[in-house]
């Protein structure tokens, strides 16, 4: 008999499943890495805002109410490609997910609020990212419209 060289069809089966297995585990993963880096887009938009909430903080010892009073534009104006729209209510910023997200993360919101030490309106402002709460000592300004899935958020902003 003369030697057999190859793969066998079986052999070529079994790598080929292997691969597929694989492939389905990796998948997901990916996708969700692919949203929590779309997500970083709306982290970098409100550290430009949290400038203006911070320097009206310091002027006027309480957090601005809306966009105008806040100086940003108007929250139709405050878009980019994966963000649909900044809203500043009570010094908390809400940020809009949309435009070229991905669809788990279409018209959801991320909200980053203020936090100040209670009964010292002097010291440094904090910030508090989605599901995050405040540590004892300090309270959080404004409200919490986070409903974008923990496994979506940077681990600062899962709470």
């Amino acid at each position: 008999m003369r030697d057999a060289k190859g793969f066998t069809l079986i052999e070529l089966m079994v790598v080929v499943a292997i691969i597929g297995i694989l492939a389905s585990i990796a998948l997901p993963s990916y996708q969700v890495y692919v949203q929590r880096s779309e997500v970083t887009e709306a982290l970098s938009m409100a550290g430009s805002i949290r400038e203006n909430v911070d320097n009206y903080y310091v002027e006027m010892l309480e957090f601005p109410q809306d966009n105008e009073v806040a100086g940003v534009p108007a929250p139709g104006y405050l878009i980019g490609n994966r963000i649909t729209g900044v809203v500043v209510e009570a010094g908390a910023i809400h940020v809009t997910m949309g435009n070229k997200a991905s669809q788990p993360l279409q018209g959801k919101v991320l909200t980053f609020r203020p936090a100040v030490v209670k009964g010292s309106p002097s010291s440094p402002v904090a910030w508090l990212c989605g599901y995050d709460e405040p540590v004892t000592g300090m309270e959080a300004s404004g409200s919490n419209l986070t409903d974008i899935g923990k496994e979506f958020l940077p681990a600062a902003c899962r709470g």
